[in-house]
C-alpha cells in the first residue's frame, strides 16, 4: 500500500477543499481502493468480515435492521470483541451501515416521523458501539399536501433532536444523493446545502453518494468533467469534506430518468465510461465505495469488485 498523505485520506480523513484535491492530483491506484459491497451482518459481524475477505472486500455495508419492517438485531458485547479482531485481520475499514428504507425523517405521519427519530437514534448508538465510521440515511419524503419545504424541515428538526441526544465520536451520519423518484428530499443538490445551513453545519454529517441515484437525477458522470461538476456544486452547497462514501451502481434507467434502479457495474446506462469517470476522479477514489448492484448471491460481489478494478485500469471491453 502506498504510504504518507495517500494512505491517510484513503482511510477517511478529511478533504479540505475541491481546489486541493483536484489540482494536480490524480487518483488512487485500484488496488488501493477502499472498495467493497453491501452485505448481510445477520449471522454476526465476524462472519460478515470473513465474507468481505472472502470476496476480495476490504470494506462494506449492511443494513443496521431489517430493511423492510424496521426490527432489529441486538449485537452482543462478546459479538463487538470478535468483531474488532476479524476486521483487523481482515483490514476492513470505513464500515457503512445503513437505515432501513421506512425510515423517513421528513414524513408527515407523526407515528412514521417518531419511528424514524427513534430508530435514526437507536442505530447512531449502534454504529458507535461497533466502531462503524460510517451510517447512511435516505433523507425522506415528503407529503404532497405538506410540500418540500415541510420536508425539509421535519428532517433539520429530526436531525437537530437526535444530535442532542447522541453525542458522536467514532460515527459520522450520512445523508445520501436520491434520484429524485416522487417526493424524495435529496433528488437536487440545493437539498443538501439547505440542510446543513439549517443544521449549522454540525460536525458528524455528511453526504453519501450514490452514483446510479446522481446519474438518474440527471447528473452525467460519464465523463471527468461530469463528475467534477457534481463534486464543485457539492463544495459550494456542503463543503466537500463533508462527502465521505459512495454507493457505487450502474443505472438501469437512463440519465435524467428519476429512477431509482440499480444495474450491475458496466451494463447500465452510465456504463464502463461512467463506472471509470467516477471512481477515476481524485476525490472519490479516496472514499470508501461500496456496490450495491442486483447480483444472486452475496459471493457474486467477487466478480463486480474485480469488474471495477479492471475498469478502472483501463482494461473495460
Amino acid at each position: 500500500r502506498r504510504g504518507g498523505d495517500d494512505a491517510g485520506i484513503a482511510r477517511g480523513l478529511a478533504f479540505s477543499s475541491l481546489a486541493i484535491f483536484q489540482k494536480g492530483l490524480i487518483g488512487l491506484r485500484p488496488e488501493d481502493f477502499r472498495l467493497g459491497a453491501h452485505l448481510s451482518i445477520a449471522k454476526g459481524l465476524p462472519e460478515a468480515a470473513e465474507l468481505a475477505r472472502s470476496i476480495g472486500a476490504n470494506t462494506f455495508a449492511f443494513f443496521t435492521r431489517n430493511p423492510r419492517g424496521g426490527a432489529a438485531r441486538e449485537i452482543p458485547p462478546e459479538e463487538i470483541a470478535a468483531w474488532e479482531t476479524a476486521r483487523a485481520e481482515a483490514d476492513i475499514w470505513q464500515l457503512v451501515g445503513h437505515l432501513p428504507y421506512t425510515v423517513n425523517l421528513a414524513a408527515a405521519k407523526p407515528p412514521t416521523w417518531g419511528f424514524a427519530k427513534q430508530a435514526l437514534e437507536q442505530d447512531l448508538r449502534k454504529a458507535e458501539a461497533i466502531g462503524a465510521e460510517f451510517l447512511a440515511v435516505h433523507p425522506g419524503a415528503y407529503s404532497e399536501e405538506e410540500g418540500l419545504e415541510a420536508g425539509i424541515d421535519r428532517i433539520v428538526r429530526a436531525i437537530t433532536e437526535v444530535f442532542s441526544k447522541v453525542h458522536l465520536k467514532r460515527t459520522t451520519l450520512l445523508l445520501e444523493t436520491m434520484a429524485g423518484q416522487g417526493h424524495e428530499v435529496g433528488g437536487e443538490l440545493w437539498h443538501f446545502g439547505e440542510i446543513f445551513k439549517r443544521l449549522g453545519q454540525p460536525q458528524g454529517l455528511g453526504i453519501c453518494l450514490d452514483s446510479c441515484h446522481l446519474f438518474a437525477a440527471g447528473h452525467d458522470l460519464r465523463s471527468p468533467d461530469g463528475v467534477k461538476r457534481v463534486l464543485d456544486e457539492l463544495d459550494r452547497q456542503v463543503g466537500l469534506e463533508r462527502v465521505r462514501a459512495l454507493h457505487l451502481n450502474d443505472s438501469k434507467g437512463e440519465l435524467g430518468s428519476h429512477r431509482d434502479r440499480h444495474e450491475l457495474i458496466g451494463q447500465g446506462h452510465l456504463g464502463e465510461a461512467g463506472i471509470r469517470a467516477v471512481v477515476t476522479n481524485p476525490v472519490i477514489s479516496r472514499l470508501p465505495m461500496v456496490i450495491e448492484t442486483p447480483v444472486k448471491e452475496y459471493e457474486d460481489y467477487a466478480g463486480e469488485i474485480r469488474r471495477v478494478k479492471e475498469i478502472a485500469a483501463g482494461a473495460g471491453s
